[in-house]
């Protein structure tokens, strides 16, 4: 199991949910209650792709947005597994420490 930062696990359990851009990324962990800024979002988004856990794909144009295409991100089967793994491990710990 990798270990990953307390934002990471964020993101990751955001991406868990569905397939997001960044400022949707932004937005629901905020509604979780952490404050995570722009340029930090796309360091942890790198290393969590670089690790394998998370790939990046580019949406469809649109005229709204000038023909730019939107980066989108979506959890992998590793991804996952760890963040399964991370939660178990946290819940097992936390339920043996009553």
């Amino acid at each position: 199991m990798k270990d990953l930062s307390v934002s990471q696990l964020h993101v990751l359990s955001a991406l868990a949910t569905k397939s997001m851009y960044g400022l949707e990324i932004i937005k629901h962990v905020e509604e979780c209650g952490k404050k995570i800024n722009i340029g930090s979002l796309y360091n942890l988004l790198n290393s969590l792709e670089r690790n394998g856990l998370i790939e990046g794909y580019y949406g469809e144009t649109s005229v709204e947005r000038k023909g730019n295409r939107r980066r989108y991100y979506k959890i992998t089967a590793i991804g996952e597994s760890t963040l399964s793994g991370i939660q178990s491990s946290f819940y097992n710990n936390w339920n043996l420490s009553f």
